[in-house]
């Protein structure tokens, strides 16, 4: 009786827990403009599919942009629609997207172990210094990730009833091949291979032929290609070309290739799961290194090992790839919280471990901030340190003095311990995210720049020069003219190479014969263009760049 009102009390203190993140988690969404380049370049596409009408073919800055499916685009616009042209709305789908994830980490938690080690799991996951991070930026590896957690906790669920509930199983395997759907149409076939390498391996380790009877394949392939297939043939009738190059060039030869100049040693993901699974790394780091155990016997369904697959796979398939971004391994951290979030010995060994790490960390940042102070730097960086160091001090007080209150309270168990410690790992990156990120933005927006400047004149052309700010289509509230830069707009430009200038020479043509028009241009390109008497009336700039007119 004991044991169950004291599960009841710890579920409980975690739900408000939860909640009362979940509150500043949305609430913070528009305390800072949108970064470059993801923010921008994904705020943008929406909102030229809104004004153009065309839901198909997605588009940046007026270009055909086919790097990406466009699920999250689609949502992104709805978000758009219905709250504004603002950055809260830009950063809904994401930061919804991170939430969803965690609902069915609890779902799955609670149906293999507890209710309890469900929002433990949930906790856990949601205070990771890589979740917080990538669930507050508009980039698509957090709806990724959703989906991917929703496949394989669907998976699971579906699997754990086969035996007794058939119409559950089928209903969950829907679920999973949904998911699977729109994994694949928020990032391409990823969302398919995935899920799909982690049956095939789970089955061979768990010697359970008895799954492949369960996944409904035939109506899981039907539901997969009606909600996959529609867009796939409409933007291909409509950009003839846009299905080879979103899969040979955005699948094949980035994973195979050093194409996109992403290339990273074999090491690499496990430094950023090192990093991005803070403060649960001792936990983690157990789950990753010990979880390949079986829980059941073979030939039966193993829940822990699906999630085990899941994890190590989805970190070696990364690993191997010649292109890597750290947000790729967000999918692995829910399956190794949810193994990390038993109870034990070895848990609260854990949790001391990572509460101590904790303070050492905030320790650290608190010796170094003082040392790093006294470094010569350009005054760009020295105003960026200035700016960001009362944050940085926050930063160090959050983790050490949580740490240290986490390492008190585990003389009482795990229960309020945990809790102390996920809610110092979430506070602090979310703050410095949040308020430090907003405080600097002049770095990485053009937000602040336009606002110094005032409105733009409407139908007035606007240049960038030698550069690419991505936020500035979504600010100005129109296309911009790219001047000897192609970067990812290069595949639109082949096919419209009208919508840029390719030299610097052409460029002082038109601006020269201009009635009116904008520019920005970073100084030392804006520089050289004065010393050729290209006239421009300087209205404002920023660290990289000025903006100019014509007259």
């Amino acid at each position: 009786m004991n044991r169950d009102l004291d599960a009841r009390h710890q579920a409980r203190a975690w739900t408000l827990l939860l909640l009362a993140c979940g509150v500043a988690w949305f609430g913070v969404l528009g305390t800072r403009p949108l970064y470059n380049p993801d923010e921008g370049r994904y705020a943008q596409i929406p909102a030229e599919m809104i004004a153009s009408g065309d839901y198909t073919l997605p588009r940046l800055d007026g270009m055909v942009y086919l790097e990406k499916p466009p699920l999250q685009y689609w949502a992104t616009a709805l978000s758009l629609r219905v709250f504004g042209h603002t950055e809260w709305a830009a950063r809904l789908v994401t930061a919804t997207s991170a939430v969803l994830a965690l609902l069915f980490v609890y779902l799955l938690g609670r149906r293999l172990w507890s209710a309890e080690r469900g929002l433990v799991a949930a906790g856990m996951t949601g205070s990771m210094l890589l979740y917080v991070c990538m669930g507050q930026l508009t980039t698509l590896d957090m709806s990724l990730s959703c989906w991917l957690t929703v496949a394989i906790a669907a998976f699971c669920l579906a699997q754990a009833e086969r035996e007794r509930a058939p119409r559950t199983t089928r209903n969950w395997m829907l679920v999973c091949w949904a998911a699977m759907a729109a994994a694949t149409l928020t990032k391409g076939l990823i969302g398919l291979v995935l899920p799909g390498a982690v049956l095939v391996l789970y089955t061979l380790l768990q010697r359970d032929g008895a799954a492949w009877r369960h996944v409904h394949i035939g109506k899981g392939l039907a539901l997969y290609a009606i909600l996959v297939a529609p867009w796939c043939l409409a933007v291909e009738r409509s950009h003839p070309g846009a299905l080879d190059f979103l899969v040979i060039h955005e699948h094949f030869q980035r994973y195979l290739t050093k194409v996109h100049d992403r290339f990273k040693p074999w090491w690499y993901f496990l430094m950023i799961l090192t990093a991005g699974s803070l403060p649960w790394l001792p936990q983690v780091w157990r789950a990753l290194l010990g979880g390949w155990r079986a829980t059941a016997p073979r030939g039966r369904f193993d829940g822990p090992r699906v999630l085990w697959v899941s994890a190590a796979f989805t970190l070696f398939f990364f690993s191997l790839s010649d292109s890597k971004l750290a947000p790729y391994i967000v999918p692995v951290l829910a399956p190794l919280s949810l193994l990390a979030a038993g109870a034990g010995p070895s848990a609260l060994k854990d949790l001391r471990r990572a509460a101590v790490l904790q303070v050492l960390l905030g320790v650290s940042i608190a010796i170094a901030l003082p040392l790093y102070g006294q470094r010569m730097l350009d005054a760009d960086a020295t105003w960026t340190r200035a700016t960001l160091t009362p944050y940085a001090w926050a930063v160090a007080a959050i983790l050490g003095g949580g740490g240290a209150l986490a390492l008190w309270h585990s003389r009482g168990g795990l229960g309020r311990a945990r809790r102390t410690l996920a809610l110092a790992g979430f506070a602090a990156p979310l703050m410095l995210l949040a308020f430090g990120g907003s405080a600097i933005a002049a770095r990485y927006s053009v937000k602040p720049l336009l606002a110094r400047v005032g409105e733009l004149t409407a139908g007035a052309p606007l240049y960038t020069v030698d550069t690419f700010d991505w936020t500035l289509p979504f600010y100005a509230g129109r296309p911009v003219i790219p001047v000897v830069y192609r970067g990812e707009l290069d595949y639109g430009l082949k096919f419209e190479p009208w919508r840029g200038l390719d030299s610097i020479e052409a460029f002082k043509a038109r601006w020269q014969d201009a009635a009116s028009g904008y520019a920005l241009v970073p100084h030392a390109t804006a520089a050289r263009l004065a010393r050729d008497g290209v006239p421009m009336r300087e209205l404002g700039r920023d660290f990289d760049n000025v903006l100019v007119s014509r007259r």
